[in-house]
């Protein structure tokens, strides 16, 4: 029997067709596979890069806190009982609000020498006594430098007491100067509680990243997710790409990325980088890695894979039952369809082209399906892409109040400079800063602080134009960029006003609290030239302000500024 050109034309274009359903399925599942894990190492590394800056903002909250402390504690070479009373005072409160710090202590450098002052944070209470386990080669480096530089040793396993629970800490210690300069022969100490400080950011994370922490040498201090084991290892134990970034080959890395088969429950992806710490004497580096189970990406991407399979398999009996008299009407449609698909791995989507979804056919199923294909990917690259947006909105804001953060108030002063510097023009920084806001916390709580700083937030925020920018800086401290004004007069102007719209009281829980400030005016370029210089000056005319009774503004005298560390925290704030 002679078989003919019709049949072979109908099986000619059946296994055309099936292959053209199959290349079209292995493209779709190939490029949602590449995308998912492009998206998935770009939103790890920037959280690692976030998360990498509040560990930094952390270390240096101890630093600036041990050298305020120790410059609290400076004593006098014919009084020491001052010294006493300050410590009484302020060390009680400062654990108390930073539950990060296990110890506040005064060491006297004598040899063999122990503790002058031992407060330790114990549960909610704060505990004085003796430590007997502070090491005495990290305080004879520390003893070495000069008043105002700080010392941080690596980490350190501590138990206070014999059975208690070890916790892994680091100190940070600096001498105690003199009223007159020099050392004074005693160390202010500080024990940073590292269990906590990863605790606590990995509790910032999304639930579905985990947090993994080390010291320079990979010896583990946090491994989220590790429950097998609960000892401490080397990360590159269990990450042995770690391993390039211990041995200084590389800053970070990515691994685990990959989609090649299914994972188990323990594979993740995950990216690491060494975080240096800085501004410190004998300091090291972190190596900090954010992680994410494969898992989760491998279950969205095959019902996206079942989905292909089903649309596969449905066009091919298709093909081996109507192929012949629609030979031509199944070509043009499925050529359509799999253009549009190239055209959407391609990310060209102003010229993707328009499916044949409103077909009543098998191949009106094809598109619609090829059509939910696409519809997925895009949601779950928009929940990356949400995911990556809110990171970075974490990066440059305050996360009580919503302002931008320091971080990005200097940016755009920065920024302001150099178009002020272009144009000739002027701009004015406002720094303001609460008048008796500690009474306020010590009085009511932090519930009522926190209030109140999002109430001055919001008035500042409406009290300016859109062209100018309000920040807060740390507490309840806040700058505002003017930009442009033609003079200082024109500022005064504008902080007579805010301090105007900063007056009526603010009314919670059956209170009525006064929000009153003092605010300092630098004009570009009469009070300097620089994001710091301005500052410095504003912040030296707020000074001014305070001491001319609070509630008023002062412009800045040429060449006067005021040296300033930064000062962080929520609900804290001076006077």
């Amino acid at each position: 029997m002679r078989i003919g050109i019709a049949f072979r034309l109908a099986m000619a274009l059946t296994i055309l067709a099936v292959l053209a359903s199959g290349l079209t399925g292995y493209y779709a599942y190939d490029e949602s596979r590449r995308l998912l894990m492009a998206q998935t190492e770009k939103n790890l590394r920037v959280s690692t890069q976030v998360v990498g800056q509040r560990l930094v903002a952390a270390m240096r909250a101890a630093m600036r806190d041990v050298r305020v402390f120790a410059m609290y504690m400076r004593q006098s070479e014919s009084d020491k009982v001052s010294g006493n009373l300050a410590f009484a005072h302020m060390a009680p409160t400062l654990l108390q609000v930073r539950p990060e710090y296990l110890q506040l202590s005064i060491v006297e450098t004598r040899p063999n020498g122990g503790e002058k002052h031992f407060f330790a944070q114990e549960g909610k209470a704060v505990q004085r006594g003796m430590d007997k386990v502070l090491l005495r080669s990290h305080l004879d480096q520390a003893m070495r430098l000069s008043p105002g530089q700080v010392y941080l040793s690596q980490v350190l396993p501590y138990a206070r007491e014999k059975g208690d629970t070890e916790r892994l800490t680091m100190l940070a210690a600096t001498p105690v100067p003199y009223d007159k300069g020099g050392k004074s022969g005693l160390l202010a100490v500080l024990r940073i509680d590292m269990d906590y400080v990863a605790h606590r950011i990995q509790s910032e994370l999304p639930v579905n990243y985990k947090l993994h922490l080390a010291w320079q040498d990979g010896l583990s201090i946090h491994d989220a997710g590790d429950a097998e084991h609960e000892e401490r290892r080397l990360l590159q134990t269990r990450f042995p790409d770690v391993a390039r970034i211990v041995g200084g080959k590389e800053e970070n890395i990515a691994t685990g990325i990959q989609l090649d088969r299914q994972p188990d429950e323990a594979d993740v992806a995950a990216v690491f980088q060494r975080v240096q710490v800085a501004d410190f004497v004998g300091g090291g580096a972190f190596i900090l890695g954010i992680s994410e189970p494969l898992i989760q990406i491998w279950q969205e991407h095959r019902a996206l894979a079942g989905n292909m399979t089903r649309i596969v398999l449905s066009f091919s009996f298709l093909a081996l039952i109507v192929v012949w008299p629609l030979s031509q009407a199944v070509t043009r449609p499925l050529a359509q369809i799999l253009e549009s698909v190239r055209r959407f791995a391609a990310r060209d989507s102003g010229s993707i082209l328009p499916l044949p979804t409103g077909r009543k056919d098998e191949i009106g199923q094809l598109a619609k399906g090829v059509e939910e294909m696409q519809n997925q990917i895009r949601a779950q690259v928009a929940t990356l892409e949400e995911n990556h947006q809110t990171m970075m909105h974490i990066a440059h804001h305050d996360p009580l109040t919503g302002l931008p953060n320091r971080l990005t108030f200097f940016s755009k002063l920065d920024e302001a400079i150099v178009q002020a510097k272009q144009h000739g023009r002027k701009l004015a920084v406002l720094f303001v800063d609460l008048d008796r806001f500690k009474a306020v916390n010590d009085e009511h709580g932090h519930k009522i602080g926190d209030a109140m700083l999002q109430e001055v937030a919001h008035r500042l925020r409406h009290g300016v134009r859109s062209s100018d920018t309000a920040a807060r800086l740390a507490g309840d401290e806040f700058v505002v960029l003017l930009n442009p004004i033609y003079n200082a007069d024109e500022a005064s102007l504008v902080a007579e006003k805010l301090l105007r719209r900063l007056n009526p009281h603010l009314k919670m829980e059956n209170l009525s609290l006064p929000i009153e400030a003092s605010i300092g005016v630098s004009i570009f370029p009469d009070h300097g030239d620089t994001p710091q210089s301005l500052l410095e000056s504003a912040d030296a005319a707020m000074y001014t302000s305070k001491n001319a009774g609070r509630n008023v503004c002062s412009i800045a005298q040429p060449g006067v500024r005021r040296h300033r560390e930064d000062r962080r925290g929520g609900g804290g704030g001076k006077k």
